[in-house]
C-alpha cells in the first residue's frame, strides 16, 4: 500500500516456523549425532533415485514430510532436530534435479523421464523464489525446460507451472513485460490440450489470478479489478484450492484499497486472513503477513489509528520471531522474502507511528533505518525500488522531527534512485516523494517552490493512479494550502474543493481524518474569501 505521503494542515518452503519463546531441547542437541548419521542416510538415498517418475515423487514427498517435522520439532522445542530436517529439505530438491537429470540422459525422447526432470526442476525453483533468492531461481527454471513435442496433460501442466513461476519472478522483479511474455506463453501450452480437465481450468485460474497482480504493479487499477474479480470465481469454480483464492481475495482487497474503496477492501483482507489463518495451522503464512501489513494500512485510512498500530507491531513481533527461528535452524538459506516483508512492515510502522503522534516520530525513524538495513541486506550490490521507497520513509519521519535538511537529502536520494531504475518517473512513488518534497518546502515558507513539485506530483498521479484515488486529493489539498499562504484564495478554493469531492466519491467513512481535513481546509478558505469580501466592501462603503 501507498501512504508514503505528507498531507498539510493536519497532525502528521518453511514459512510457518512462527514460534514464541522456544528454548532448544538439551536432549535433542546430544543427540544431533545419530540425527545427523539418519539425515546422510537418507540424502544417500535420494542421489540414488532410478528413472522411474514413481520413485521422483517419492523424494518430492519426503521433503515435504521432512518440512513438517522440522515445523514439528521446532514447536516441540527439539532446535537440534529441525535444523537437521530443514538444511537436507534443500539437499532434497537438488538431489531430485540431478537424479531427474540422469534418467533423461539414459532415455532423451521419454516422456517420463522429461516430465520428471521438470518437476524436480520447477520444485527446486519454487524453492529458491519463496525464499526470495530470485537470480537462484531464474536459474534453475530455465536449466529445467525440455524439448518436447508431446501433449501429454502432465508434461503441459508442468511447462505451464514453469512458465507461472517464471513470470512471477519477473514481476516481483519489476521485468513486467518478461512476465507478460511468461504468462502468455502458460496459456499458450494450455491452449494445445483438447482434453476437458479441472486441472487446466484451474491453472488458468491461477495465471489470471497472477496476470491481474501484475497489472496492479503496472498501476492500471481497473484492469487489475477487473481480472483480480474474474479470477476470484474463476479459482473458485475450478477449486483450485483455499490458499489461492485467500491469495486473490487478499489481493484484489489491495487493488480496491489503491483506488479508493477503503471498506471494501476491508471485507477482503478479513476474509483473506481468516482462511490463511485456518491454512498456516502452525504459525503465520508470507501471505498472512502482506494481509496483516495491508489491514494496518485500511485501519489508518479509516480513522482507526491505535488499532492500526496495533496491527503492524503485531506483524513486525511475529516476523521477528519467525526470522530467528528460521535463522536458528539454518545458517545455509537466507530467507530474503521473509526479511524482504519485515523490512516493509518496519517501513509501514515508521510511517503509521508518525502519523499517530509526534511523540513516537524517534521510534518510526529507527524503524524505517531497520527498514533499509534489512532491504539493502536482501538486495546486496543491486539497487532496488524498495530502498527508493525507505528512504522516503525516512525523510518524512525527519521531516517531523524537524531535521529539514537530513529530510532533503533523504529525498533527493530517494529521487535519484527513481530516475536510474524508472527514467519516465511515471510512477505513483515517485509522484509519492515530489510530493513529499513540496511539503519540506512549505515547512520552510518556499510555497512556490511547494506549488511545483506538487504540481509534478499531481501529473504523475494522474497519469497512474484511478481518478478516485485518496493520494489524489492529498495533493490538492496540499496545493490548497500552499495557495492560501500566497494569498491566491479563489484559486485555492478550486484545488480544496476538488480535495473534498474525490474523499467523497471514495468509501472513507466521515470519522476519516484526512476527510475530515480536506473539509477543514475548504471551510477555512472560504471563511478567508468571506472575510476579505466584507472587508472590501467595508472599504467601499466608507470611499
Amino acid at each position: 500500500m501507498r501512504i508514503t505521503r505528507q498531507i498539510l494542515g493536519g497532525t502528521a518452503g518453511v514459512a510457518v516456523l512462527c514460534m514464541v519463546g522456544f528454548v532448544a531441547n538439551p536432549d535433542a542437541v546430544k543427540d544431533l549425532g545419530r540425527r545427523l548419521s539418519t539425515g546422510a542416510a537418507l540424502l544417500e538415498q535420494a542421489e540414488g533415485i532410478s528413472q522411474q517418475v514413481q520413485n521422483h515423487k517419492v523424494v518430492l514427498a519426503a521433503v515435504e514430510t521432512k518440512e513438517k517435522k522440522a515445523v514439528s520439532a521446532l514447536s516441540a522445542g527439539q532446535e537440534a532436530e529441525a535444523r537437521l530436517h530443514f538444511d537436507s529439505a534443500e539437499y532434497f530438491y537438488d538431489a531430485a534435479v540431478r537424479a531427474a537429470q540422469r534418467s533423461l540422459q539414459r532415455d532423451p525422447t521419454s516422456d517420463a523421464a522429461m516430465e520428471e526432470r521438470l518437476r524436480a526442476g520447477v520444485a527446486l525453483g519454487a524453492f529458491w523464489y519463496h525464499r526470495g533468492h530470485m537470480d537462484k531461481a531464474e536459474k534453475v527454471l530455465k536449466e529445467a525446460e525440455v524439448n518436447s513435442k508431446s501433449s501429454t496433460l502432465s508434461l503441459l501442466l508442468a511447462e505451464a507451472e514453469r512458465f507461472e513461476v517464471l513470470g512471477n519472478i519477473y514481476r516481483d522483479m519489476g521485468r513486467y513485460k518478461e512476465a507478460r511474455r511468461q504468462y502468455e506463453s502458460a496459456e499458450h501450452l494450455l491452449g494445445r490440450s483438447e482434453t476437458q480437465d479441472e486441472r487446466i481450468e484451474a491453472t488458468r485460474a491461477v495465471l489470471l489470478a497472477e496476470q491481474g497482480w501484475l497489472l496492479n504493479k503496472q498501476e492500471k487499477l481497473t484492469e487489475a479489478d477487473n481480472a483480480m474479480t474474474a479470477a476470484l470465481k474463476a479459482l473458485t469454480a475450478a477449486h483450485a484450492g483455499k490458499d489461492q483464492e485467500a491469495l486473490a481475495t487478499g489481493r484484489l482487497g489491495a487493488i480496491q484499497h489503491d483506488e479508493g474503496f477503503v471498506s471494501a477492501a476491508m471485507t477482503n483482507y478479513i476474509s483473506a486472513l481468516q482462511t490463511e489463518l485456518a491454512l498456516g495451522a502452525e504459525g503465520y503464512t508470507p501471505d498472512a503477513f502482506e494481509t496483516l501489513q495491508n489491514m494496518a494500512v485500511g485501519q489508518r485510512d479509516l480513522g482507526k489509528g491505535t488499532a492500526s498500530i496495533s496491527t503492524i507491531e503485531r506483524a513486525v513481533n511475529l516476523q521477528k520471531q519467525q526470522l530467528e527461528a528460521e535463522q536458528k535452524v539454518n545458517e545455509k538459506v537466507e530467507d530474503k522474502a521473509l526479511m524482504a516483508s519485515l523490512a516493509r512492515s518496519y517501513a509501514l510502522g515508521a510511517e503509521l507511528l508518525r502519523r499517530s503522534d509526534k511523540s513516537k516520530c524517534a521510534k518510526g525513524l529507527r524503524w524505517a533505518h531497520e527498514a533499509l538495513a534489512l532491504q539493502r541486506r536482501v538486495d546486496g550490490d543491486v539497487l532496488k525500488m524498495e530502498q527508493a521507497d525507505i528512504l522516503n520513509t525516512i525523510g518524512n519521519v525527519q521531516s517531523d522531527l524537524g531535521r529539514y535538511n537530513d529530510a532533503g537529502n533523504s529525498y533527493k536520494a530517494s529521487l535519484a534512485i527513481h530516475e536510474k531504475l524508472e527514467p519516465n518517473g511515471n510512477t505513483a512513488t515517485t509522484a509519492s516523494v515530489y510530493g513529499n518534497l513540496g511539503s519540506l518546502l512549505h515547512r520552510q515558507g518556499r510555497f512556490q517552490e511547494a506549488i511545483t513539485m506538487y504540481e509534478k506530483s499531481m501529473k504523475l498521479q494522474e497519469s497512474v493512479l484511478a481518478p478516485s484515488n485518496p493520494d489524489i486529493a492529498v495533493t490538492c489539498n496540499n496545493i490548497a494550502v500552499s495557495l492560501t499562504k500566497l494569498g491566491k484564495l479563489e484559486e485555492a478554493q478550486e484545488y480544496a474543493k476538488r480535495a473534498v469531492a474525490l474523499v467523497d466519491e471514495s468509501d472513507l467513512q466521515e470519522s476519516n481524518g484526512d476527510k475530515q481535513l480536506f473539509s477543514s481546509t475548504l471551510k477555512h478558505i472560504q471563511g478567508q474569501i468571506g472575510k476579505k469580501a466584507a472587508h472590501k466592501s467595508m472599504r467601499v462603503q466608507e470611499q
